[in-house]
């Protein structure tokens, strides 16, 4: 694979951007090595085209900023800099070679050069599937990639942004009671946090959704703006590169905009707008999107998603798609010639699961995020005995489902112990640095997500963990009409027992008959 494919300009971009990468490494590098308090004055940016000359100037400013914050750093910015000045005459593969030299030097990531078993030289329908296995046999060996592999990398990458299509395997979500685990921790972030971190360890996508949506979003309140917006969709094509099959990728896209305020007057162009957006998504493989149900009441929420239903493009079987409810927003229920005010979370998550059966979406997320930021963890907002009615009456009525906000340490366990089947988890709480007094956040800390996944495990291996995943499968096999009336007795004794949290006699009865079953 070779940069001379590309026409001067493109390879210079293609240098660049591998410059701005390793600005963008060496800053993370020294703000994880600070014992300091983390401040950021700048959100994240939006993408803005650029030409050779405007990129060039950036990369120029980004080392301003990157000495005035970590004056240790001067030494590589000059190193940089003078990189940068020759850029214009000097040889192409000369200047690549050089910044990798300064990459190997300043972040020691990139391999030695192995003439055996380069991914890169195999023969492979596209090189986009080429790279993709690239990635996997570097996860799997869990090595740095070397100079040409990283070239490989940041080329597809390149491909991805001028349209290249990704035709790769994609991993469903599984059915509740019956994947590897019951509860996925869906791992978020906005696209970086998961290409620098997630996806470099087969570890870390072990029982994880890599869930990709915007999270920044300062002290705003969420009238103003969302608590979690749609990301950049060359991020999630990219990320979707680098899971490939391995996990579910899914992606949020939002609330629905009403720009005149009018709901019919504004129906036709926004479900338009938004199936295009899921419809997008799934051609690329991702496996769940999700939409937030703000602004509407309960008979334009249905027929919002009806709407948005019958018009995109999707495996309906594989792909699915989620309505987000958040629990703290008052839901009108107008339905029927009759017009309530739901307040209660309970009830607000309850009518939730309705309006989801009726409107025809595959899974319901019930959102705890509020003006605050960050927000109160959903689980310390519902009771135990709360949450899990939600995700019981959701699975038997055929819904996946998913809870949202606040996720720290300690409430995974909680999540684990109502059987529900992905937890929203990241940001500032948990997975990334936020500053504190302007809600802006730095850089991701993927060292956690092994973290996460071990507390999820052991909860999960409780036997309070234990029960509430026979729930959801016995839930699920109702919604069915695969159990029998002793069986469907049992189900509702398990659901008791689990709601008061004395579960350990009948799951001890259960795993006894089920062991004297198999010995027979």
């Amino acid at each position: 694979m070779s940069m001379m494919r590309w026409n001067e300009d493109e390879a210079r971009r293609l240098i660049l951007g591998q410059m701005v990468s390793l600005i963008d490494g060496m800053r993370t590098q020294a703000i994880r090595s600070s014992t300091g308090k983390f401040r950021k004055r700048e959100p994240i940016s939006v993408f803005r085209p650029q030409t050779l000359q405007e990129l060039m100037a950036q990369v120029d400013v980004e080392l301003e900023k990157l000495t005035a914050e970590h004056g240790q750093l001067r030494d590589f910015a000059e190193c940089m800099r003078t990189l940068l000045q020759r850029l214009p005459d000097a040889s192409l593969l000369e200047m690549y070679d050089a910044v990798m030299d300064a990459s190997a030097q300043w972040l020691g990531d990139v391999e030695v050069e192995d003439a055996d078993g380069q991914r890169t030289d195999a023969q492979h329908p596209t090189q986009l599937e080429e790279v993709s296995l690239l990635l996997e046999d570097l996860r799997r060996e869990r090595r740095k990639p070397t100079r040409r592999e990283k070239l490989a990398i940041h080329m597809a990458h390149e491909a991805l942004a001028n349209g290249a299509r990704l035709q790769l395997p994609y991993k469903p979500l599984p059915i509740p009671g019956f994947g590897e685990t019951q509860t996925h921790m869906s791992v978020t972030d906005p696209g970086e946090g998961h290409l620098a971190g997630t996806t470099t360890r087969e570890d870390w996508l072990r029982g994880v959704l890599v869930h990709v949506e915007h999270l920044e979003r300062g002290h705003q309140d969420r009238e103003s703006v969302e608590s979690y917006r749609i990301p950049r969709i060359l991020n999630v094509a990219k990320v979707r590169l680098h899971v490939a099959g391995r996990a579910p990728v899914t992606s949020f896209i939002g609330r629905p905009m009403f720009d005149s305020g009018k709901f019919h007057l504004d129906l036709w162009k926004t479900v338009q707008t938004m199936s295009g957006t899921c419809t997008a998504m799934f051609q690329m493989g991702v496996a769940e999107c999700k939409v937030a149900m703000d602004r509407m009441t309960a008979s334009q929420i249905v027929e919002f998603m009806r709407g948005l239903r019958s018009n995109i493009l999707r495996d309906a079987r594989k792909q699915l798609l989620s309505a987000a409810f958040n629990l703290n927003t008052p839901l009108v229920d107008d339905r029927n010639g009759r017009s309530r005010i739901v307040v209660d979370r309970k009830e607000i998550g309850l009518l939730g699961i309705e309006l989801v059966k009726e409107g025809g979406f595959d899974k319901v997320t019930w959102d705890g995020a509020a003006d605050t930021y960050p927000s109160l963890p959903v689980m310390e907002q519902l009771t135990h005995a709360e949450a899990l009615e939600l995700v019981h009456r959701a699975h038997e009525r055929g819904l996946r489902t998913y809870f949202s906000a606040g996720f720290r340490f300690p409430h995974i366990p909680l999540a684990v112990y109502t059987g529900v089947d992905g937890v929203g988890i990241g940001g500032a709480q948990i997975l990334r640095y936020m500053d504190s007094q302007t809600g802006y956040h730095g850089p991701f800390q993927p060292e956690n997500i092994s973290r996460i996944l071990a507390i999820r495990d052991e909860a999960a291996r409780s036997p309070l963990g234990r029960a509430a995943a026979l729930l959801a499968r016995l839930d699920w096999l109702h919604f069915q009409r695969r159990l029998d009336d002793r069986q469907e007795a049992f189900r509702a004794e398990l659901y008791e027992a689990l709601s008061r949290q004395q579960v350990e006699s009948i799951l001890q009865d259960f795993e006894a008959q089920s062991e004297s079953q198999s010995a027979a």
